[in-house]
């Protein structure tokens, strides 16, 4: 602001800190603009980032992983006789005309033992962060509920022959569900545009990097997840701490696991 108004000063590091300097005859001059710098900037106080420790989300994570890993070794057995695939896959047209529960059932199958791990890795991963900033029952009701929410908008988007199955339209309503709570909180502190937009910038570039692939890949899945968990973590953002009651936490939990088996339950009927 000095140099601006053209007033000689230099900076000198003294042992207690940073001293301005000024000549004895610009001092008046250089305190009136200093003053005037601080009446027309004044400081915007901002409360403390949250204080997370670091064990909370290991439950949402965990949860995650296993649910995966225990409906693939379900899947790829055959287990009881069905063929799991067949039964709980997305097919547009069938998902159209009412079979509402594909939009589930899909999260928890794979084409291969690839295709599952890849999706531990990252859902695992963002599973855990959604769960440091939700909680881990919300964060897995959260994701789940996202995750069905873009599988239902991609069915109503594709040919009516689609199909397609797989966990990572929840990872990345997961990292939706991330970017856009960290971003409400964000807005809170005295940052400037790109610090606040930094998590949404790089959430979206993510995304982009990670989300688009060979042509077995399903990205309208991935973009409708993602833009679903973005509006899922905004609306969880201006519930603030209410999500955050253990009573929520475990209710919520309950609910995604209900969720999962109300929906199978639904899939398995017409095959009885």
């Amino acid at each position: 602001m000095l140099r601006a108004m053209q007033l000689e000063h230099f900076v000198t590091e003294q042992p207690d800190g940073c001293h301005l300097m000024v000549p004895r005859a610009e001092r008046a001059a250089a305190l009136e603009q200093l003053q005037l710098y601080a009446t027309e900037n004044p400081e915007r106080r901002s409360e403390p980032w949250p204080d997370i420790p670091p064990r909370r989300g290991l439950v949402a994570a965990v949860a995650f992983v296993l649910a995966l890993f225990v409906a693939y070794s379900i899947q790829s057995r055959f287990a009881y006789g069905i063929d799991w695939t067949a039964t709980g896959q997305l097919i547009a047209r069938r998902v159209v005309a009412g079979e509402w529960w594909r939009a589930v059932t899909a999260l928890t199958l794979h084409a291969d033992a690839a295709h599952v791990a890849g999706n531990i890795l990252f859902g695992g991963f963002f599973g855990y962060l959604c769960g440091q900033y939700l909680g881990s029952g919300v964060a897995l009701l959260a994701i789940t509920w996202s995750a069905a929410a873009g599988n239902l908008v991609n069915a109503f988007l594709q040919p009516g022959w689609h199909r397609s199955i797989g966990a990572s339209t929840a990872v990345f309503a997961a990292l939706g569900l991330v970017a856009a709570f960290v971003w409400g909180i964000s807005r809170r502190f005295a940052l400037g545009w790109a610090r606040r937009w930094a998590p949404v910038v790089g959430a979206v570039a993510l995304l982009a990097y990670v989300g688009t692939g060979d042509e077995r890949t399903d990205i309208v899945a991935h973009l409708t997840g993602f833009l679903a968990g973005a509006a899922g973590g905004l609306a969880l953002f201006r519930l603030g701490s209410r999500v955050a009651r253990p009573a929520w936490q475990v209710a919520a939990g309950v609910v995604a696991g209900l969720t999962l088996l109300a929906a199978w339950a639904a899939a398995l009927v017409p095959s009885a």
